[in-house]
């Protein structure tokens, strides 16, 4: 009985000792606790991770969290991503006691930060934001962006492919701002956390290891985070006896939850010095249009006489180079513009030396080979405000970066990626990879919009055009090799920036030409050679899919036509093409012409591919009927007949090597 008195004491002194604010933050975890108890629906193994999320979580939003339910939009805002959908219950019942309210599991809502997904890429996104923060600080300083980034993810996470190479871009970018706090089961590390603990610390993380049922180790460890110059990682994991006693299960007074919560007190006593500091700031009208995502007034007439007097010194013909000069020219008109790139973007020797073109400091982060950690540090810039992302990398690499521009897509984030592909136009000794099933990928993603410039015309357009999409990310697909030197002939009907257009007619037209890209070169030429032989031919050029699609029907019957055979060209899969092919229309499957480069054989050969589409198209008049000469035998390629799908639309032609070295 003795013993029973002198414990009691004890915990009585310990109470006694304890601060008021560490006691709100106790009857608040016991509160998170009890309401978490009455949620059926939480599977067990979810379960568990919560309840042992409740105490750093609570301390967190209680004693450090800048959030005003009231203004959630609120761009100084601490950052909180709860990336896992397991995690989500603890984000609706913190939400709630701070007095916010609706559905939080839907991307539109302004409460989340972020939709539910990998974890792994909700690492690359707290990344993203932090260094957007970072971005935004050194332009307005840290009166109007003073914020950090907090998310919480699991221990397996860490070991992702995304999550470790954005471990080495935070470290070397310094992103002292970002803290990730890693639930961990174990109550000793795997040797999976272990290895991944020691990679995070070499690419110069702070870390740190606490137990979620010590307040005071999970106080110290956030003090910690804001103290330190590294981006922290707090791993969370359960001690061998749980002291329950220090956690008070009873619902706290109304003055603890809702608007009169410390959370809520403090976001709104924050937000308000900010609005008055706002309100006396130098830049305040760019950051408040930065912010609502507005372009200025004048920007497209002054890039595009800036792009014009660029490309007229510039001997490079390409619509890569043309990009180069769009994005150099548009960075230093739009100071918002952030891009991540897998190398440096040299622009050509013969405008090198201009200093105008100098794009703004801290505008480009050079991030190597890791496509998967660019990627998601693009959904972080995305979602934090203020910016507009761009990121650039070879197309091929579009394989990695697929799952967040799904992720990007689903929330409607406006993001602008360059792709390049491969040169293939030229012989070469060395190695090289067709880039066939990618651009079919990207254009099945919705609300991701396609763009496939064919010249330096339909470049500009392009890169217009995606900065006025507004239902998501877009995809620029450029490619180094230099046009023709045979001009293009000006639009007969529409333009680029509708996403497709009648670039060359004649009347009544027997064959219709589409295609995109550079492709678009070699159906010109195709046109010519027809037209020797009195096949009328209309060509069009269809550098964006969704953009086109959006248009009335009126205008796409016009530049599609409503007679002839239609005929796609594209060095790509003919997935989806069948939308613009009439019934018995012919898609020309590029990649069987696009022979490997190890061979040493060369893909610029336009002339004899012309040569070849026009063999395919007089075979296909001829077996419909519309023409009646003799059918040509030598050089005809054969159909594949196994390719040719029920509706007759799609046909993929098989050439032989030989065939086309000999020509």
């Amino acid at each position: 009985m003795a013993t029973s008195d002198s414990t009691r004491q004890g915990h009585q002194k310990k109470n006694e000792r304890r601060s008021a604010q560490a006691t709100a933050v106790l009857r608040m975890a016991g509160t998170v606790r009890q309401l978490l108890s009455e949620t059926g629906h939480i599977p067990p193994a979810s379960r568990a991770l919560v309840e042992l999320m409740c105490l750093p979580v609570t301390a967190l939003w209680c004693r450090v969290l800048r959030f005003d339910p009231q203004a959630p939009t609120w761009p100084d805002r601490d950052r909180f991503l709860v990336p896992s959908a397991s995690m989500l219950p603890l984000l609706d019942i913190m939400l709630s006691l701070t007095g916010s309210s609706g559905p939080y599991k839907t991307p539109q809502n302004t409460h989340t930060e972020i939709a539910p997904g990998p974890a792994s890429y909700g690492i690359a996104a707290a990344a993203g934001m932090a260094l957007g923060e970072q971005t935004l600080a050194s332009r307005f300083g840290r009166s109007l962006i003073n914020h950090r980034t907090w998310a919480v993810v699991q221990d397996t996470d860490l070991a992702s492919g995304a999550a470790t190479e954005v471990a080495q871009l935070a470290g070397q970018s310094g992103l002292d701002r970002l803290t990730l706090l890693v639930a961990s089961l174990s109550e000793s590390p795997s040797p999976e956390l272990i290895t991944s603990l020691a990679l995070f610390q070499a690419s110069g993380w702070n870390i740190r290891k606490i137990t979620t049922d010590d307040l005071s180790s999970v106080t110290s460890a956030l003090a910690a985070a804001l103290r330190s110059r590294k981006p922290t990682l707090i791993v969370c994991s359960p001690s061998p006896a749980r002291k329950s006693s220090d956690e008070q299960n009873s619902l706290p007074p109304a003055e603890l939850t809702g608007p009169w919560s410390l959370t809520a007190r403090r976001g709104a006593s924050a937000r308000r010095s900010w609005l008055r500091r706002l309100v006396r700031h130098r830049q305040r009208s760019t950051f408040q249009r930065e912010q609502m995502e507005q372009l200025p007034p004048l920007l497209s007439e002054d890039w595009l006489r800036t792009w014009r007097w660029h490309m007229r010194r510039s001997h490079d013909r390409s619509t890569k180079n043309a990009s180069l000069v769009a994005f150099h020219t548009l960075a230093g008109l739009l100071p918002e513009i952030m891009c991540l790139s897998s190398s440096a973007l040299p622009l050509p020797s013969d405008i090198l030396t201009d200093h105008t073109l100098s794009p703004p400091e801290n505008s480009t982060v050079i991030c190597g080979s890791k496509a998967e950690g660019m990627s998601g540090l693009m959904i972080g810039l995305a979602l934090h405000g203020g910016l507009l992302a761009c990121c650039q990398a070879p197309l091929i690499a579009a394989d990695r970066m697929m799952t967040a521009l799904r992720m990007v897509a689903f929330m409607r984030r406006k993001v602008l990626l360059l792709l390049t592909e491969n040169k293939l136009n030229q012989d070469c000794l060395s190695g090289g990879l067709l880039s066939a099933e990618q651009l079919p990928a990207l254009r099945a993603i919705p609300h991701l919009a396609v763009f496939r410039p064919a010249n330096v015309h339909e470049t500009f357009q392009c890169w217009e055009a995606a900065l006025r999409w507004k239902d998501g990310p877009c995809v620029l697909s450029l490619t180094p090799d230099e046009n023709p030197d045979t001009p293009f002939p000006k639009s007969c009907f529409g333009s680029p920036s509708r996403g497709g257009y009648l670039l060359q007619h004649q009347h009544a037209p027997q064959v219709t030409l589409i295609a995109s890209g550079s492709e678009v070169a070699i159906a010109l030429e195709a046109s010519h050679h027809l037209a020797k032989q009195e096949i009328r031919t209309a060509v069009v050029s269809l550098p964006c899919w969704k953009l086109f699609a959006d248009q009335p029907e009126t205008y796409r019957q016009k530049v599609l036509g409503g007679s002839g055979i239609r005929v796609g060209i594209e060095a790509a899969s003919g997935f989806g093409w069948e939308q613009w092919l009439s019934p018995g229309g012919v898609f020309v499957d590029m990649n069987a012409l696009n022979i490997s480069a190890q061979t040493g054989t060369s893909y610029d050969r336009s002339g004899s591919i012309a040569e070849a589409v026009c063999e395919v198209v007089k075979h296909h008049l001829f077996a419909s009927g519309m023409m009646r000469d003799s059918l040509p035998q030598a050089g005809l390629p054969s159909v594949d007949k196994n390719a040719e799908s029920h509706s007759g639309k799609v046909i993929k032609q098989e050439w032989k090597t030989q065939q086309w070295q000999s020509k």
